[in-house]
């Protein structure tokens, strides 16, 4: 391994079936049990919402099989540090996942892959491991930043403590009821603040004199921008509802404090649950001392989903190495994910 990497891991976090929301149910997959394999790569497809890779074994007899394994998403490998050569067809691993629950042969879930030269890497977030390159101290809140993994246990998790209403509940429940079938999954669309500032991926922002502009892949591989007007003292009467919404923000010292209304309602604008047309985000950004990191903190109200306001902190690597993938969301892709 490069001398420039350190190794970085984390205790395992428990988590929740909805934690794993950001892309699809884990129901295919027996995550109580883990199976290493070792084998040669025989195909792969470096492709969104999800990474496959198909993996040639051969048994003590001699007889070959091949295992598909499903991998996290481009943008999500590239913030966690898995490289595409290391796993491109040809290549001898060891591989760690959870197997499918139809069988031996059913699609499994990747956990983390050891290269012919003793690296390791993570396939998925559930491994909790990340292989991160030196961290170097930004100038500003502006740049390229990707949330720690401590700071991602898993939207489940971090959901957990907001304090729901009825009416939230049971609008829950008839999204449930209506999303039957889908594996929870998210298609190819994009999503609203602020899940879409929680997934462990790259997000940039870009500082100028009116506006703050930050932009996303979602961990699914759709482009997202939001703008944020800094000479607007308050939310234009008039403005439309949108899925971003209506974004002003104000400098207090270096910290950025964005204040957003007129979302449309979402199914997952509160987190795990649908939002309605009253939600209020407010978002504080602060470099950290030694700039080497940007400090997340959010205070999220709605009240037709939320009995009371819900607070959440995160940190995000500054992270100048990590580009955008490019790599689009395939529909076809998203809908395979969710069969057995």
């Amino acid at each position: 391994m490069s001398r420039q990497l350190t190794l970085v891991a984390c205790v395992v976090c428990a988590l929740t079936p909805a934690s794993v929301f950001a892309h699809h149910s884990r129901a295919n997959y027996d995550m109580t049990k883990e199976v290493v394999l070792e084998g040669t790569v025989a195909a792969l497809a470096w492709t969104n919402p999800h990474i496959s890779m198909t993996l040639e074994t051969q048994s003590p007899g001699g007889e070959q099989s091949r295992l598909e394994i499903e991998l996290s998403s481009v943008s999500e490998a590239l913030a966690l540090g898995l490289k595409k050569e290391a796993i491109e067809p040809g290549s001898r691993v060891v591989v760690r996942v959870h197997p499918g629950r139809s069988g031996p042969s059913a699609k499994a879930a990747g956990l983390d892959v050891r290269t012919s030269d003793g690296t390791v890497y993570p396939l998925n977030i559930d491994a909790r491991l990340a292989v991160l390159p030196a961290a170097k101290p930004a100038s500003s809140i502006a740049g390229h930043w990707a949330p720690t993994l401590e700071s991602y246990p898993g939207l489940g998790v971090i959901a957990r403590p907001m304090q729901v209403s009825e009416a939230g509940r049971a609008a829950a429940a008839e999204a449930r009821r209506a999303s039957a079938g889908t594996g929870g999954a998210l298609p190819c669309e994009p999503f609203p603040p602020p899940f879409i500032s929680l997934f462990p991926d790259l997000r940039t922002i870009e500082v100028n004199d009116a506006t703050v502009v930050m932009r996303f892949e979602g961990a699914i591989g759709v482009p997202m921008e939001r703008v944020v007007q800094l000479k607007q003292a308050s939310h234009p009467a008039d403005v439309a509802p949108s899925l971003m919404g209506h974004s002003i923000g104000r400098w207090e010292g270096e910290t950025l404090v964005i204040d957003t209304v007129r979302f449309t309602p979402h199914r997952f604008g509160v987190l795990t649950f649908p939002s309605g047309p009253n939600k209020h985000l407010v978002e504080r950004l602060t470099l950290t001392k030694d700039r080497l990191q940007l400090e997340y903190a959010m205070t999220l109200e709605d009240p037709d989903v939320l009995a009371a306001p819900f607070s959440f902190t995160a940190i995000w690597n500054h992270r100048p190495d990590l580009e955008f993938s490019g790599v689009a969301c395939d529909p076809e892709v998203s809908r395979r994910a969710v069969q057995p």
